[in-house]
């Protein structure tokens, strides 16, 4: 009796948690850096599986995002939340959409020749975006997911050169393991 109640409570635990890390490649959109960055991706990360077919992630990532261009670089990180919503299309396999939202907490642009420039302030404090993605959850406990995410905001301010309309836009491929 106690062994089938434990399979049964097994079965119905549809929470999971874990950390999550992976790889950005990450550039800004109307712009002159027209070059893709590459950076990391870590953090902790909550699901829940309401049934076969649907789900929710929540995210709390650190992640590296900017661009590169001829004469240097910027590079941006953030401490991103973003609010999937998952679509379970074939047994693990699950479609992701979602919101969300930075908060910029360091920014460098990098001129050859010149040096760095820290806290620029060429950069906005907080950017609303919009992500999609394709995920697979393993039975044994890694979780693997690729995505892109395109910002609603601008990224660059508008006082900075070409900061009109200029968005990040990102590849984010991460693993990570479920508890």
């Amino acid at each position: 009796l106690f062994l089938s109640a434990a399979a049964v409570s097994a079965q119905e635990n549809r929470m999971y948690w874990g950390p999550k890390i992976g790889l950005n490649i990450a550039s800004i959109t109307k712009s002159s850096f027209s070059s893709w960055r590459g950076g990391a991706n870590v953090g902790l990360f909550a699901m829940y599986r309401y049934n076969d077919f649907w789900g929710a992630e929540v995210d709390l990532m650190f992640s590296q995002m900017g661009a590169n261009y001829a004469d240097g670089n910027m590079r941006v990180n953030y401490l991103t939340l973003p609010i999937m919503g998952k679509v379970y299309l074939y047994r693990n396999l699950n479609l992701q959409l979602g919101p969300q939202i930075g908060v910029k907490v360091y920014d460098n642009v990098h001129v050859y020749g010149e040096g760095n420039n820290r806290d620029t302030k060429a950069f906005n404090s907080f950017e609303v975006g919009f992500v999609v993605g394709l995920g697979y959850e393993f039975n044994f406990g890694l979780v693997t997911d690729i995505r892109y995410g395109i910002g609603f905001t601008n990224s660059l301010k508008n006082s900075y050169a070409m900061g009109d309309n200029c968005k990040n836009q990102m590849f984010q491929l991460s693993v990570g393991w479920k508890f």
